[in-house]
């Protein structure tokens, strides 16, 4: 991995504050002329968030596209539809795309947390935070790449970058966990923040974060025993419940609306804003991929489209119009049902365009529907409470071996917002059954997850740290959910690391060694055979 020469974007980033700044490779800082100002100090740290909009296509290919829930129409040779495909190599673009960012990231986070960490210029309470921020989205970064690739190189200051080899996992998750735990310490609360300034990591993102990491940590480390297990998972429900001052909007697409940017669900998102450096035309590409082709049926089937196939009276495989085995999984009465997919759109009172196939929802900007794929300022959200109360319910039932009450409770007041019930009451509508084991309230949780979470960049994350990665795709194809020519099927338990991207590795093959299974890999044993024993790599 080579240490690039990184600019501070000192572009409107309007969420941010920012001042005038002559504009210097990062990797040229030194301590003769690294800025002496606090609006200077604001200016290099708000760069650190900068390489993080622009990769929401990539990160929604990479997790969202590599499962089930997804298939792809783009030309059959692109990167992204080899990724659909389960076709992804060392040279896939995507995958360059996401390991170049997010060591972006680590790279300007270093020089923010060793030159203003150490400046005696910068206001103390100011330099405080600015180093939170970089240390948060250092894990950030860090947190994405462990579990995309497993053993990275865990740079932490900049003069190493060069040299540094991979890393062991456990102590990349330890690194993550500092860096959490010191920025949960040095940064506000979110209300403390400036209206321009909600973009910027807080002391809930920290601790959201810390919620999040402890679990999948606790669910994927195999070296670790039972009893380090239940710590972590331990550590997981202590701070999801130190997660405080945010709560469910009553809305469910209230999360996705313009009008209401950074609202009292989210916890981190990444601002996009029209205009910015991320995607041809600026913002979030996601809104794109969903709403691509807008009011029309003519440019389907759609690369973020989910289609349920069925056979006919002569057992031939057809696609059903309108009909979508995951929309057809959400209760009737649940709002998340049209809050996550879009079967249908009113232009009025008496005019309703109906869509030949089931779209996403949620990040299509309905105030603008006529031009929502170019105007793509929605934010991605990243994390938000509703998913702090699900880490938190299937923390405590990984702790504890079975579902408690306080588990029940979490995860109840996800479905009572579902449900339009009062999340602090009992309901008979929303709340899940009583009495329900290990395994019965896990299943409950990974369906949940499906309905709270679908085209959040959660799914292969999830299915790969649950082991049912392999399987459930099979099983997709298996039972007709997904046709069998899209290549879901073609699933080998390789997929569960990406490869190490050739353009790094060219550098240094011996220093970033290859994962198994893809080009340049000297690994002969499968590492993750014991996964989902019975599906292998032939």
């Amino acid at each position: 991995m080579k240490k690039l020469l990184l600019y501070i974007l000192i572009v409107s980033v309007a969420l941010f504050s920012c001042s005038d700044l002559d504009v210097i490779p990062i990797g040229q800082i030194s301590d003769s002329n690294f800025p002496k100002t606090d609006e200077d100090a604001i200016a290099v740290t708000t760069a650190v968030y900068q390489p993080n909009v622009g990769i929401s296509t990539s990160l929604g290919y990479a997790i969202d596209l590599t499962s089930e829930l997804e298939t792809n129409a783009e030309n059959p040779n692109s990167a992204g539809a080899l990724l659909g495909k389960m076709q992804w190599e060392p040279s896939n673009g995507y995958v360059s795309s996401i390991w170049n960012a997010l060591y972006n990231i680590i790279t300007r986070a270093n020089d923010v947390v060793d030159k203003i960490g150490a400046s005696e210029i910068i206001t103390p309470a100011l330099k405080t935070q600015l180093v939170g921020e970089a240390k948060f989205l250092r894990a950030y970064a860090y947190f994405y790449l462990v579990q995309l690739w497993g053993e990275v190189p865990l740079v932490l200051h900049n003069v190493e970058g060069d040299k540094t080899p991979r890393t062991p996992i456990n102590d990349v998750y330890e690194q993550i966990v500092s860096d959490l735990k010191d920025a949960g310490a040095a940064l506000p609360v979110y209300t403390e923040y400036a209206d321009k300034d909600r973009g910027r990591a807080s002391k809930g993102a920290a601790l959201a974060y810390l919620a999040k990491v402890y679990l999948v940590w606790g669910q994927t480390d195999d070296s670790a025993d039972a009893t380090t297990r239940k710590e972590r998972f331990g550590e997981s429900v202590k701070y999801a419940n130190l997660v405080t001052g945010y709560s469910l909007e009553e809305e469910f697409l209230a999360n996705w609306d313009n009008n209401n940017r950074n609202g009292k669900e989210v916890i981190f998102s990444v601002q996009h804003l029209q205009g910015q450096a991320a995607a041809s035309s600026g913002g979030n590409h996601l809104v794109h991929c969903s709403f691509y082709g807008g009011l029309s049926n003519s440019l389907f089937p759609h690369v973020y489209s989910t289609n349920y196939y069925e056979k006919d009276a002569n057992g031939k495989v057809i696609l059903s119009t309108i009909v979508n085995k995951w929309y057809n999984d959400f209760d009737d009465r649940d709002q998340r049902k049209r809050g996550t997919y879009l079967k249908d759109y009113r232009i009025s009172d008496d005019s309703v365009f109906v869509y030949d196939y089931v779209r996403y929802r949620k990040y299509i900007d309905t105030t603008r529907i006529n031009t929502t794929a170019t105007t793509i300022d929605v934010n991605r959200t990243v994390i938000r409470y509703a998913e702090v109360l699900l880490l938190k319910a299937e923390a405590i039932n990984e702790r504890d071996g079975a579902p408690n009450a306080e588990a029940y409770e979490a995860i109840n007041q996800v479905r009572r917002r579902a449900f339009r019930q009062s999340t602090g009451t009992a309901s008979d509508v929303a709340d899940l059954p009583a009495g329900l084991d290990y395994n019965g309230f896990k299943a409950k949780i990974q369906q949940e997850r499906v309905f709270e979470l679908t085209y959040e960049q959660n799914r292969w994350t999830d299915l790969v740290r649950w082991r049912i990665f392999v399987r459930t795709l099979k099983e997709a194809v298996d039972k007709k959910y997904i046709a069998d020519d899209i290549g879901k099927q073609d699933v080998k338990p390789h997929f569960y690391r990406f490869p190490i991207p050739k353009a790094e590795r060219d550098i240094d093959p011996d220093r970033l060694w290859q994962n198994y299974g893809y080009d340049g890999s000297l690994i002969q044993e499968n590492p993750y055979r014991n996964y989902e024993p019975g599906f292998t790599d032939k």
